[in-house]
């Protein structure tokens, strides 16, 4: 299982709908345009696969930020919480 940090900057309105529902199905909506997802590699090759069908390559982008294991620790949040979807968690 690998942690991702996934964001998008999708310029159609009805296209960032279906970016949104597509990972929400997958992660943790923890910010506008950003999600926290645990991927096996399997699931990765589907969502990469699921929203590359779905944005516009010209004018939108979407962007996985890996976590390494070190780094998971690491991450530091401020303000409202947010309860993160996690390893063995049924998103439906």
């Amino acid at each position: 299982m690998e942690h991702y940090v996934v964001t998008y900057d999708i310029a159609d309105d009805k296209r960032r709908s279906k970016v949104f529902k597509t990972l929400k199905d997958y992660g943790t909506h923890v910010q506008e345009s950003v999600f926290e997802v645990v991927l096996t590699t399997e699931d990765y090759v589907a969502l990469r696969h699921k929203l590359l069908r779905r944005i516009h390559r010209d004018e939108d982008s979407v962007i996985f930020y890996r976590q390494c294991r070190a780094c998971e620790n690491d991450v530091e949040r401020l303000g409202r919480r947010v309860e993160l979807v996690g390893i063995g968690d049924i998103v439906l």
